[in-house]
């Protein structure tokens, strides 16, 4: 039987898959950079992203629950110097981006992804999109269940988590996010996880080619990325579980 925590004392909300594979931060795996980036859509702006993440050695199965905790101190110049780099735009949060393959070119193997998008300012603007291929975005304003806040100068906690679903029309993904913005008790996770929104993706959510729900997993990579915010933003708790 699947232990109810892992080893950090974050709670699990899916039971582990049996023999399944469980990454953590404190993995080889595990990996964090700093480094300047441009927008596509943006001539000429140069910003700075903070990643965290896992690289694979095999493809994870496609039923994952994936955690993390970051300290934001505080956001760059940059957010809001521009028209289209700010709230509910070009680099406004954290997008945790899981089942993708590489992000580097566009292509039949790139991303392939869904992505739980966390404003910095809040709100439910952009909180779950599709990717593919890169860097085309389908995105999405998911009605919140528990309204997702304002989190800059703080700790929040993350959870994302993704499981292929049988529906009346073939297969599906379902999804939840929560986050948990109490953040530690004594140096531990408060383990108080609100659930912001859920669902199953059928096709809904996208057009053209990303219209089809991502059943497989595409590449041995998950990221959690933010732009515009500063080098000292911390991550705490990372793991990545297959769960049944």
């Amino acid at each position: 039987m699947s232990e109810p925590f892992d080893k950090f004392g974050v709670q699990k909300l899916f039971p582990d898959k049996e023999n399944g594979i469980t990454l953590t931060q404190d993995d080889t795996s595990f990996f964090s950079k700093y480094s300047k980036h441009g927008y596509k859509s943006i001539k000429g702006k140069k910003i700075w992203r903070k990643t965290f993440g896992f690289k694979t050695e095999t493809k994870l199965s496609p039923d994952i629950e994936a955690t993390i905790y970051i300290f934001l101190p505080s956001l760059n110049m940059e957010y809001g110097s521009h028209p289209k780099i700010g709230k509910c735009s070009s680099g406004s949060g954290l997008s945790i981006k899981l089942r993708g393959g590489h992000h580097s070119n566009s292509g039949e193997k790139s991303a392939h992804c869904y992505i739980f998008h966390h404003e910095y300012e809040g709100g439910n603007c952009n909180n779950l999109q599709k990717e593919y291929p890169h860097p085309n975005y389908y995105k999405n304003d998911i009605a919140e269940e528990t309204p997702f806040p304002n989190w800059i100068g703080k700790m929040m906690g993350f959870k994302c988590i993704l499981r292929n679903t049988p529906t009346p029309d073939g297969n599906g993904v379902e999804f939840f996010n929560f986050f948990d913005s109490n953040t530690l008790v004594d140096g531990k996770p408060s383990n108080i996880w609100n659930l912001r929104y859920k669902g199953i993706d059928t096709g809904r959510y996208g057009k053209a080619k990303g219209k089809k729900p991502f059943l497989t997993t595409w590449g041995k990579y998950i990221e959690f990325r933010m732009d515009n915010v500063p080098e000292e933003t911390k991550a705490f708790f990372a793991s990545v579980r297959e769960i049944t």
